[in-house]
């Protein structure tokens, strides 16, 4: 359902993504950086629109972890994570 999303869970935060970065920020901006803009681009907008769409924490959960399989859980960090999905869309606009 979030393509982009999956794209990101599956190719970046793999169970070795710690090595990709020293922050899962930094994850992000290896991703910023490494991919194309209309990728880049499209990411960001997915994750506005899942954003704006007000799930719950527990839905939010669901596409990150379980939908999109990403090894990275913020919750262990104490980030919620509508919290990381709104990190993520600033982090991919930011200048390189």
């Amino acid at each position: 359902m979030y393509p982009h999303i999956s794209y990101l869970a599956q190719s970046y935060f793999h169970q070795d993504f710690d090595l990709e970065a020293e922050t899962p920020l930094g994850v992000v901006q290896v991703f910023r950086d490494g991919e194309s803009a209309d990728t880049v681009e499209a990411l960001r907008a997915e994750i506005v629109a899942l954003l704006e769409s007000e799930p719950t924490e527990e839905a939010l959960a669901n596409i990150w972890l379980d939908e999109a399989g990403a090894e990275y859980d913020p919750r262990f960090e104490g980030v919620t994570l509508r919290d990381w999905l709104r990190s993520m869309a600033e982090t991919l606009t930011a200048e390189k």
